[in-house]
Order: C-alpha cells, then structure tokens, then sequence
C-alpha cells in the first residue's frame, strides 16, 4: 500500500477509505493506535504483524514468558475490528472502547492523513503528519542521494 490522501473524520467520526487502499481489503480491518496514529490492517495481517514483532534473533513468542504474553496482551486489547460500511467509511470512533478519548487525544478529528504504508494504512492527524515529514526530508535526501 502507498500513498496519502487527505480526508476529513465527519461528525460521528468515521472516515471514507480510500479507493485505492480498498483493494488490499476485503470489509474487515484490525485498527491499533500506536506511535501517535492509527495503525490499520488486514486481521491476517494485523496477526503477522504481532507474531514479527516478537520474532528477533532466537527469540520467538513464548506464552510462557510473562513479558511476552503481558505484551501480546496489551496489543491484542488495544485493536479493534471494524468494518467498512455501505459508503466505505471507517468508524475510529471504536477505538475509544479500550480507553475513552484515545481519538481525540491522537488529533484524529477534522482533517486527517491516511497513509499507505506496505502493509498497513496510517491514519495521522493531519498537522502531525505535516509535521512528521518536514523532519524527514533531510533523512530522505541522504538516503536517496549518498554524498
């Protein structure tokens, strides 16, 4: 997935997804607030993305590792199925459930960015993202162009 695309959150806060994005996803998705924005994938894919997380060096999960499974724990909590609706919205208003007030805390209301991001979609407040991207240009400049 790539791409940005500017969109606004409506008065019961959902989004319109992308048409571009919509292909990658059948009606389902797994949303998890995460590193100031909202991380959006697949259910298989949100699984993955859990299972990589804790796959480094030799270590793989262990259900019997308190910290691993404390930490599946938290990741699992904190996602939220939805679905897309009639006219392909996007109700962020559900991750509220595990902690009431999560959207606003995030900026995720009036003009928002979602972001295609390989295996996932971002959504980002949109002064953040702005924000987000003036600090990288120089890194992707050094990236691009190796002096």
């Amino acid at each position: 997935m790539t791409g940005t695309f500017p969109m606004n959150v409506d008065s019961k806060a959902r989004i319109t997804f992308p048409s571009s994005l919509r292909k990658d996803f059948d009606k389902r998705m797994k949303l998890v607030p995460f590193q100031g924005c909202v991380y959006g994938f697949t259910p298989e894919g949100f699984e993955s993305w859990v299972e990589g997380l804790f796959e480094y060096g030799d270590h793989h999960f262990d259900p019997r590792d308190r910290n691993d499974d404390r930490l599946r724990r938290a990741l699992n909590a904190n996602a939220v199925e939805v679905e897309l609706d009639s006219a392909n919205r996007i109700a962020l208003g559900k991750i509220d459930v595990a902690k009431p007030g999560r959207r606003e805390a995030l900026g995720l209301v009036g003009e928002v960015m979602v972001i295609g991001n390989g295996d996932h979609f971002e959504v980002w407040n949109a002064d953040k993202w702005r924000i987000e991207q003036e600090s990288l240009e120089d890194d992707l400049e050094a990236l691009l162009f190796r002096s």
